[in-house]
């Protein structure tokens, strides 16, 4: 077995093949490191290298990066042998006519587009704005996005693309002016962070706004950020991280398994295993990937040669690696990361975690639900928010005010006011211009819909008497007023924050 990859996984690969010492396996197969170092060229120079040698490689387990992992498959598909990596997540991977032998232990990154829509219509938001950095791969990811989006009837206002972080200086203003309140960030940690810091420039966070964060984005992310030449320090960053939400493959998971050597096998015991290899605490999640890609790939070769190990050893290539293939798509291997189940374009039935950065736990990312990517369901396991924040702002034209004015006579009119809404803080002022209509007794605040809204003070100003009738309001929506007598003026409604 040939292995070209990243430092990061090294020491679940390493974890793993201590592990299978005992197997038969250890004396017919031998494990052969090589690091790519994230250069594509490398890693294909790796394999030839090897082939040159006249050496049978019956799979290889790796990249991380996906530039790796691709051109490992256009070499490796030309011999038929199985790949398996432990992270790549470029969507381009899920060609089976470019990669038929690749098999990865994550999702696609495309996959993760099922967990926003699936957000999205959780949450009853259909108006959005979407953030994309100006790379290809992000590019893809928001095709297959907004395909999505306009499947599920949720309307994409706008999508800024951004090549680097100056640009934010703009794009942040712009989606302040058109009132943006959900917003998809499809980047790296280095654009959402500078996404973040403008944000709070602005005052554009806090319960109104909503931002979704790709799993690149750390659980930790402003604990492991760099914020030197920043405009924003780490606790304004934090600020507008407040609340934000992430969607993430689930690292491992938090119970024991079988280990197909010695036993019963405890995940606590395995992570103090690579800890002490790893001599630091990073990577982790990458560790447990390539612990199962090897554990996946060695247990399957090892099934076969028990059936028939002379075919294996001297058969066919191309046929030993369509059925090395077709065993590991078929493999029922339960570890590290849970059971491996692979879908038909060798993407990683995972479970995905979805957190939220909270300030009371120093800003990292507390998991809150699950997104099932088997059955498409998504699962809380407790409130989000106290008060789910609107997509948009409530329209003015569906409030109207009651006046019940004396002898019983009442009169409703709409307010009509273009700019100003209902929205928890403001204070909103609405012209009403009618005949005189006697003493007002009572005032209802009316609304199409089923929001209600906290009336906190109300004034009537009349510019012909120039007198004021001020009341503090402690009910929803009925309220008494003294008589008063009004021509023309104002209603000023304050808004509890």
């Amino acid at each position: 077995m040939a292995s070209s990859d990243s430092q990061s996984v090294y020491h679940g690969y390493r974890t793993a093949i201590d592990l299978l010492k005992e197997s038969e396996l250890s004396n017919l197969i031998n494990f052969e490191f090589r690091f790519d170092r994230g250069n594509e060229g490398l890693a294909v120079k790796h394999i030839v290298d090897i082939l040159k040698e006249n050496q049978r490689i019956f799979a290889v387990v790796g990249s991380t990066k996906s530039a790796c992992s691709m051109a490992l498959g256009q070499l490796l598909k030309h011999y038929s042998i199985p790949q398996v990596s432990p992270n790549s997540a470029s969507p381009l991977l899920s060609d089976r006519e470019e990669y038929p032998f690749f098999l990865r232990m994550t999702n696609s990154a495309l996959e993760r587009n099922s967990v926003r829509i699936a957000l999205l219509k959780y949450f009853g938001w259909k108006k959005i704005f979407v953030v994309t950095q100006g790379i290809e791969f992000f590019y893809d990811i928001y095709e297959d996005f907004n395909e999505k989006a306009i499947n599920n009837n949720i309307s994409i206002i706008e999508n800024y693309i951004v090549h680097d972080s100056k640009e934010l200086k703009t794009v942040v203003p712009a989606l302040l002016e058109r009132d943006a309140r959900i917003m998809i960030v499809l980047s790296y940690s280095s654009i959402a962070r500078s996404l973040l810091c403008q944000a709070y420039i602005h005052g554009m966070y806090g319960e109104k706004y909503v931002v979704i964060l790709p799993s690149n984005v750390n659980r930790n992310f402003v604990s492991l950020s760099s914020f030197e030449n920043h405009e924003c320090t780490r606790e304004e960053t934090g600020e507008a991280l407040e609340g934000s939400l992430r969607e993430a493959a689930l690292g491992y998971r938090m119970q024991a398994f079988i280990h197909p050597y010695n036993g019963n096998y405890d995940v606590d015991e395995l992570l103090q295993v690579i800890y002490k290899q790893m001599n630091r605490s990073i990577g982790i999640s990458y560790a447990g990937n390539g612990f199962d890609a090897i554990m996946t790939t060695v247990l399957t070769i090892e099934e076969i040669i028990k059936k028939n190990s002379s075919y294996l050893l001297n058969g066919d290539t191309s046929e030993v690696g369509e059925m090395l293939l077709n065993a590991l798509q078929a493999s029922k291997y339960e570890g590290f990361l849970g059971k491996i189940v692979f879908d038909n374009q060798g993407n990683l039935k995972r479970l995905i975690s979805i957190q939220q950065f909270r300030k009371s736990i120093g800003y990292n990312a507390y998991q809150l639900g699950i997104f099932d990517a088997v059955d498409d369901k998504l699962l809380f396991t407790e409130p989000v928010y106290n008060e789910i924040p609107k997509d948009e702002r409530i329209k003015v034209k569906d409030v109207t005010i009651k006046y019940t004015a004396w002898a019983g006579r009442s009169i409703m009119f709409t307010l009509d006011n273009p700019v100003d809404d209902f929205e928890k803080g403001n204070t909103d002022t609405f012209w009403h211009r009618e005949k005189i209509i006697g003493y007002i007794e009572n005032a209802k605040l009316c609304k199409n819909g089923s929001d209600t809204w906290h009336v906190e003070r109300v004034e009537l100003r009349s510019y012909t008497l120039d007198n004021i009738s001020q009341l503090i309001i402690t009910e929803v929506y009925d309220f008494p007023l003294k008589r008063f007598s009004i021509k023309s003026g104002c209603i000023i409604l304050h808004i509890l924050g």
